[in-house]
């Protein structure tokens, strides 16, 4: 049996869909399982010992690599396609219908988001405006399809390279197995969805004197300008680890961390997956892709009229705006004292 597992979607979007990788290799152990999703989180997901095959696809001008990674899918005779993605724009849904017709699926299944979906041979419910977490949809489609879901963990795989990684890095900037570390992720791609970053320093300094504890910034290389910002604004010296690292090198790092600070991003989830404290930072969006294990994790969220909205920029920001220093501080301090 070939089952094609289709997440074109973020790096948060992928490590909320270990559970289901998880419990399909469970359900079907002899299968040919493969996933097919985006560069960044491929680079998560090509560690996972349940898959057989990581396929990538590039948005932009990539036509031809991606029509041959496409030819090749075509190839797999693939008996089942699941789309775990929710689809709500008549360009997403022709695009999904296009691609599981080219690859002559002989079964598909995803999730009917408000009825749209008209191509599906199998499918759940779904509505945008739900708060239902999108795990639990994602493990619908399984239940769906006759499996047995025995539980909902979220996962991630670090190796010991990315481990040792980490540890050297942290050692080379002084940084004992005694410290109190404190991750902070100021960024995320979408513009409408950063806390300000002088808020981010503010608590960083504040936390640092109060615990006596280092700082780490995490982020990619496009956070790089905000992480100089923060250490220009800031009294106690944070370490800066923007840039500098892959995502599961990230992840060792974040796994080192006492709490994590973060925006609404892939990184917040990877946190969440670690089981780390974690203060989530939650601006416009939805409820339905916040933190998925509540253990040890406070979001802060601001209930506004415009909310949840799907917008790259905004501005007003008053979602954002109306979260303050003192709340951020107060929930760090919480799951601190609860070490």
């Amino acid at each position: 049996m070939t089952i094609l597992l289709v997440e074109l979607a973020g790096i948060g979007d992928a490590v909320l869909s270990t559970p289901v990788i998880r419990n399909l290799r469970s359900f079907f152990p002899d299968a040919y399982i493969g996933y097919l999703t985006l560069p960044h989180p491929a680079e998560l997901m090509c560690k996972s010992p349940y898959l057989d095959e990581i396929y990538v696809l590039h948005k932009g001008i990539d036509f031809f690599y991606n029509l041959s990674v496409l030819r090749r899918l075509r190839r797999l005779n693939i008996d089942t396609l699941i789309n775990l993605y929710q689809l709500y724009t008549k360009s997403g849904i022709l695009k999904m219908a296009l691609l599981s017709n080219f690859l002559k699926a002989k079964i598909k299944v995803g999730r009917d988001t408000d009825g749209k979906s008209f191509f599906y041979d199998i499918k759940v419910t779904d509505y945008l405006s739900s708060e239902r977490h999108d795990v639990e949809y994602k493990l619908d489609l399984l239940e769906a399809m006759g499996c047995n879901v025995k539980d909902k963990q979220l996962e991630l795989w670090l190796d010991d390279s990315d481990i040792q990684d980490a540890r050297e890095f942290l050692e080379n900037n002084s940084i004992t197995n005694s410290d109190i570390l404190i991750g902070i992720h100021p960024g995320a791609h979408r513009l409408s969805r950063r806390w300000d970053w002088r808020n981010f320093a503010a608590v960083a300094d504040e936390l640092a004197k109060r615990y006596k504890a280092r700082i780490i910034i995490t982020g990619s290389k496009k956070d790089q300008g905000l992480a100089k910002q923060i250490c220009l604004k800031m009294s106690n010296q944070p370490i800066d680890a923007s840039g500098r690292f892959s995502l599961t090198q990230l992840g060792a790092l974040i796994k080192r961390c006492n709490l994590y600070i973060a925006n609404d991003t892939g990184l917040m989830h990877i946190a969440n997956a670690l089981k780390k404290p974690l203060v989530a930072i939650m601006g416009s969006g939805s409820m339905k892709t916040s933190p998925y294990q509540k253990e040890n994790c406070i979001v802060i969220k601001k209930d506004v009229e415009c909310s949840p909205c799907y917008k790259f920029k905004c501005r007003d920001l008053k979602c954002l705006r109306r979260i303050t220093v003192e709340e951020v501080i107060e929930a760090a301090d919480k799951l601190i004292q609860k070490r």
